[in-house]
């Protein structure tokens, strides 16, 4: 495996290496991000793609009450996020994928996924998945860094697919979410859908 799949789909040496810098160097975009929408403090949350578990941390301290739920394909992602957030009965973590996840229809109030959209292997039809599992009222939020458009960053990270705010926002209408509202900072971007109460 190369050092750049490891961006996508963290494994070994290389990519428990990588968990501790991706959260380092996405920080102030998780800041940033956190401030771009309200949870509630009973909210039941699912983070996707949720990495070493350090934005589901961050999430604990506004959602005093809720559970939140992470799920990550790679088995060093889970090791690292069950660390980080050890003893922490509100918090589970569990290996998966976006494709197929193991949760019923309307189980979740809000939705999470930092930074790893891009990764995901079909996403219009990962964001239908994402609606099925989103409760009336809820909220699907999708946070990231464009980074320099003057790179090629596909070139750079093959195992990666670029997409803007507002490409973002094309999919999460088409998978049914409404009200998709969209803020940025520089190359920061967040977007948010709703589902109909």
């Amino acid at each position: 495996m190369s050092f750049t799949d490891n961006f996508g789909h963290p494994k070994g040496l290389l990519g428990r290496l990588m968990l501790v810098s991706m959260d380092k160097e996405h920080l102030p975009m998780a800041e940033w991000g956190l401030e771009q929408f309200e949870m509630s403090d009973e909210a039941d949350i699912l983070d996707i793609g949720c990495g070493g578990g350090y934005n589901i941390k961050r999430m604990l301290s506004r959602c005093r009450k809720g559970r939140i739920v992470g799920i990550d394909i790679s088995s060093e992602s889970v090791k690292k996020a069950r660390a980080v957030n050890k003893g922490e009965e509100r918090v589970k973590i569990i290996k998966g994928n976006v494709e197929n996840m193991p949760f019923h229809e309307d189980r979740f109030d809000l939705v999470t996924a930092f930074e790893t959209v891009f990764f995901w292997p079909d996403t219009e039809e990962n964001f239908k998945e994402v609606y099925r599992i989103v409760k009336p009222g809820g909220r699907f939020v999708v946070i990231n860094n464009y980074g320099d458009p003057k790179i090629d960053w596909e070139k750079k990270v093959p195992c990666m697919t670029r997409y803007t705010a507002d490409q973002i926002k094309s999919f999460m209408e088409n998978a049914g979410f409404i009200k998709v509202g969209i803020s940025k900072k520089e190359n920061l971007f967040c977007v948010v859908g709703n589902v109909e109460k």
